[in-house]
């Protein structure tokens, strides 16, 4: 192992977090935060549905990472899970990727391979340009679906 590689440790999160099993969840967390002997910690998030109470677990165990002088990342295997993620802008303060390597590639850096990240490969898309004001005629009604429901 070359001496630029950090290692990593890999939790998994197979449940889903409710006020239940919140607790047992995060004392299970914290005590592999403890044990880890890493600097960086990916929680492998395999579960398809992440609550409210998730996302403040992670959040919880980000700043714990933080304190300790580590990275806390998360891998997100389900597309609604990442989504869940860039829609509360919590994709911008953990670090979120779709899989384990991509989660600690962009712990490394990089980019994590999914819509959003900022990968040295990517290459900018230009944003098309309107040609100007919508003229004073025209309305949004052509784009209206025609109403079906009444018969002649």
């Amino acid at each position: 192992m070359s001496a630029d590689r950090t290692p990593v440790t890999v939790v998994p999160l197979d449940v889903i977090v409710d006020p239940e099993n919140e607790e047992a969840v995060e004392a299970e967390l914290r005590a592999f935060q403890a044990g880890a002997g890493t600097s960086v910690v990916v929680v492998h998030l395999r579960a398809r549905v992440v609550t409210p109470r998730a996302l403040h677990l992670l959040l919880r165990a980000r700043e714990r990472a933080a304190d300790a002088g580590g990275i806390l990342c998360v891998a997100a295997p389900g597309p609604a899970a990442r989504r869940v993620f860039h829609l509360t802008g919590l994709s911008r303060v953990l670090r979120v990727a779709a899989t384990v390597a991509g989660a600690v590639r962009r712990n490394a850096g990089a980019g994590c391979g999914h819509p959003g990240s900022a990968s040295p490969r990517s290459r900018a898309i230009p944003s098309p340009r309107r040609p100007g004001p919508p003229r004073p005629g025209s309305s949004l009604s052509r784009l209206a679906r025609p109403d079906r429901t009444r018969r002649p």
